[in-house]
């Protein structure tokens, strides 16, 4: 399509006629034509177009209202996101103490093996004859060892007082 500058002048070709811009078919710049002047009444002619600026549209709220809803998609992807982290971090802390507490597991068996070996009597009686120089205890050097039944235990049991 050719443009040209409205403010020149057109120079005139023979055998053309010239119209006057009022008087001719509003065009547009795409070449496109509304359904509605197509369908016009051939009697009325042309619709007329009023000259001047075209009337500003009243604002509707539909940008506020798209704008709202992507603050909302917004704000709900952000706590979408934000619990989805706190769960792998506690998913995370979770596999730690669980190997933590396997190994404590595992120590805690082997510390039970060790004192169950240290207990045992024939470990205690191989360290005392070894490390301390120690004999079993003949039966004539056995001595027992009685004691004096206490006077104020003896009482409470009968009763009277000391």
């Amino acid at each position: 399509m050719r443009m040209t500058d409205p403010s020149r002048p057109r120079p005139e070709l023979p055998g053309r006629l010239t119209m006057n811009r009022r008087t001719a078919e509003q065009s547009f710049e795409h070449g496109m034509r509304r359904a509605a002047d197509l369908h016009a009444d051939a009697t009325t002619g042309p619709l007329d177009v009023p000259a001047g600026p075209i009337p500003a549209r009243r604002p509707t709220g539909l940008p506020l209202l798209l704008l709202v809803a992507l603050g909302l998609v917004t704000a709900s992807g952000v706590v979408q996101v934000r619990a989805r982290a706190r769960v792998l971090g506690l998913g995370a802390e979770i596999a730690e103490m669980t190997g933590e507490h396997s190994g404590l597991l595992d120590e805690r068996r082997r510390l039970e093996a060790e004192r169950a070996y240290l207990r045992h009597p024939d470990y205690i009686q191989s360290v005392a004859s070894t490390r301390l120089d120690m004999v079993p205890a003949r039966p004539e050097s056995i001595q027992t060892i009685r004691l004096k039944p206490d006077t104020i235990a003896v009482t409470k049991k009968q009763g009277a007082k000391p």
